[in-house]
């Protein structure tokens, strides 16, 4: 099996890898108690990155100091994940990156059913710390952001989800290599009923969400790069709509 990705490590520049490491025991299992519970895809990189398999998690005990995760429906990919002595898991927590690494997995038994079994990892990445207020776009009528390219026509990815410090976006193409850093010039989005926005989104990590279909949906989280306050008025105007909107949805039910 191959991997989704050349590299195991969808993350942020190594020099932001700091500011978003946990190393709190209590918080590590708090947050992968959260993953268990809100049944979050787990996928486990291993083989150097050039494997991955899709699992979940199962069982998460900080006290005793080990996880327990759902075994991979392909064998092959099973027994070369019980071969491997680094296994790298990529999840996310409340639309959160969350990425952790572990010396080795074993095969056991939970609740009758295969199962592995890992140490509780000391540390973890949390990738997209929420400084603001983030808000999903409508899934009917997707938000748009149109990329302008050099000798290239414009293109265009869906907004994932907005806040006043960035958007998240999919839909760009596997040949176009975003990384860490990297700007985007005059991108337009067109919030609805608002106006449009103008921007330079910089790139702060890319990563990749792997689908029950088998399928992986790529995303780049992207940084307002000097917003002006009158496109951080626009913003802030279309979350208090999408707000107002989904509320007004909530009590018609």
């Amino acid at each position: 099996m191959e991997s989704p990705s050349t590299s195991n490590r969808n993350v942020a520049s190594d020099e932001d890898d700091d500011r978003f490491l946990v190393r709190s025991r209590v918080e590590v299992a708090f947050i992968l108690k959260a993953i268990m519970h809100a049944g979050e895809i787990v996928t486990a990189y291993f083989n150097e990155g050039k494997d991955f398999a899709i699992t979940a998690l199962l069982a998460v005990d900080g006290n005793a100091g080990f996880v327990i995760l759902d075994a991979s429906k392909e064998l092959a990919a099973n027994k070369r994940l019980l071969g491997s002595d680094r296994i790298s898991f990529v999840t996310s927590q409340d639309r959160v990156k969350i990425q952790f690494e572990v010396p080795a997995v074993a095969a056991i038994e939970y609740e009758n059913r295969p199962a592995l079994r890992v140490p509780l990892p000391l540390t973890l990445l949390k990738f997209q710390r929420r400084e603001y207020y983030r808000v999903e776009t409508p899934v009917a009528k997707p938000l748009k952001c149109l990329v302008p390219q050099p000798e290239a026509p414009t293109l265009t990815l869906t907004v994932v989800d907005i806040s006043l410090g960035g958007v998240c976006v999919t839909g760009y193409p596997e040949t176009m290599k975003l990384e860490p850093g990297a700007t985007l010039e005059q991108c337009r989005i067109d919030l609805p009923e608002v106006g449009l926005l103008t921007t330079t989104l910089q790139v702060r990590n890319t990563f990749e969400v792997p689908l029950r279909n088998g399928t992986v949906n790529r995303r780049a989280g992207c940084m307002f790069f000097k917003l002006p306050p009158a496109s951080e008025a626009m913003i802030q105007r279309y979350i208090i709509r999408l707000e107002r909107d989904r509320r007004a949805k909530l009590t018609d039910r």
